[in-house]
């Protein structure tokens, strides 16, 4: 298995590289609008001998080459809604999308595309285009019913052009929503007022998130703390109807980023029990009822790999023979898909991709056209050494 110099596109000049990227974010995809912006790809994978098809959620799944090992590249089609103009100007395309995460998926595609396999090479590449991300989990979870069979996965995602993430935080998100009997503010006294019901119950839940961090993961002053902490964010509250009724409603939205090691379903249950706690002492005390309602949103395990793993070690690689810098392994502390794909397939998963990811969801995304351009020969080392190293430990 080789890889294919750039000769023939240094010859060309890198017009058509470019080109490429800038067609891919002029394509408006927010989340449930993918179609387009997918079929462009499919046809572009075709001339290139991929096996392409979609799912019944739209997902792009394009195959080529045979045997093992498989690698599994995965990006998301869709932007956050709010089109920008697409312009070029001091070498950076600007535009939505720009960043999160089309200079990705367009420098996977294009390293794929020309990844020259030759008759006798052993190996699979699968790449999957994969429909709302910023809306939903329909698009992953339709994808993880696919019998597929990957040996290492990388999801394209801005990471910076030296950085490698080994490790994502697990999620937890529910709501809580509080019912009372409600009555004239004039005589508050008599009734539960469901608003500050819900209070309590995220001043209950926050300090169970700050024990338990305290209890299993040893005190930190460096960034890397928040990784290892047990982070809860009140996101929404809704609740009250007039402003001379005591609040009967009330609901409240809470979104938990747990590190890898604490299992979603324990905390969710210890969440669970601390409420019930608190409903049974309120009714001792203040002698008045409450219903609750709880619904799960979300629930993914945290999820990391170590640094010595044959994919990161490929990658590390790729990036120091391209940018002659030291690679950067970073652990973040958000959720993603390889937190699902990774744990699916019990197999090493790794993010990486060009850009600022501190431009995500903003409206002044931009990619640098020249860290586009060595993110695609980051991406073919990246190729060529795992297979290398793959066929060595094989044999």
């Amino acid at each position: 298995m080789l890889w294919k110099e750039t000769e023939e596109q240094r010859l060309m000049g890198n017009e058509e590289i470019v080109s490429f990227l800038r067609t891919c974010i002029e394509y408006y995809s927010p989340s449930g609008e993918e179609k387009e912006y997918s079929e462009f790809l499919a046809r572009f994978l075709e001339k290139f001998n991929f096996r392409v098809e979609f799912d019944k959620v739209g997902n792009l799944i394009a195959q080529k080459g045979t045997g093992k090992p498989t690698l599994l590249f995965v990006s998301h089609l869709d932007t956050i809604p709010g089109m920008l103009p697409v312009m070029e100007k001091e070498g950076k395309i600007f535009g939505r999308g720009a960043v999160d995460c089309k200079a990705s998926l367009a420098a996977m595609v294009y390293s794929l595309a020309h990844y020259e396999l030759n008759e006798n090479d052993e190996g699979t590449f699968i790449f999957a285009g994969i429909v709302r991300e910023e809306d939903s989990l329909i698009g992953i979870e339709e994808f993880l019913k696919h019998d597929i069979a990957p040996n290492f996965a990388i999801f394209g995602e801005p990471t910076a052009i030296n950085q490698v993430c080994i490790g994502y935080k697990g999620r937890l998100c529910f709501s809580v929503k509080i019912s009372t009997k409600t009555g004239h503010v004039a005589c508050s006294w008599q009734y539960g007022n469901a608003i500050e019901i819900a209070m309590e119950i995220w001043q209950i839940i926050k300090k169970l998130c700050i024990d338990m961090t305290q209890q299993l993961f040893p005190p930190s002053n460096d960034q890397k703390k928040y990784f290892y902490m047990i982070l809860p964010t009140l996101s929404i509250i809704s609740g009250g109807t007039l402003n001379n009724v005591v609040p009967s409603e009330c609901t409240i939205t809470i979104d938990i980023r747990f590190p890898p090691g604490i299992i979603s379903h324990d905390l969710a249950s210890k969440i669970h029990n601390e409420i019930f706690k608190f409903k049974e002492c309120y009714f001792k005390n203040e002698n008045k009822e409450f219903t609750l309602e709880e619904n799960e949103i979300s629930k993914i395990e945290g999820f990391e790999i170590q640094g010595n793993e044959i994919i990161v070690g490929a990658l590390r690689w790729a990036i120091y023979n391209t940018m002659k810098q030291k690679p950067v392994l970073i652990k973040k502390t958000g959720t993603t898909f390889i937190n699902q794909i990774g744990i699916q397939y019990n197999i090493p998963s790794i993010t990486y991709g060009p850009g600022n990811p501190r431009l995500e969801h903003t409206d002044e995304e931009f990619i640098d056209i020249e860290e586009y351009l060595k993110a695609i020969e980051i991406y073919s080392k990246f190729i060529f050494k795992i297979f290398e190293n793959y066929h060595k430990k094989k044999d």
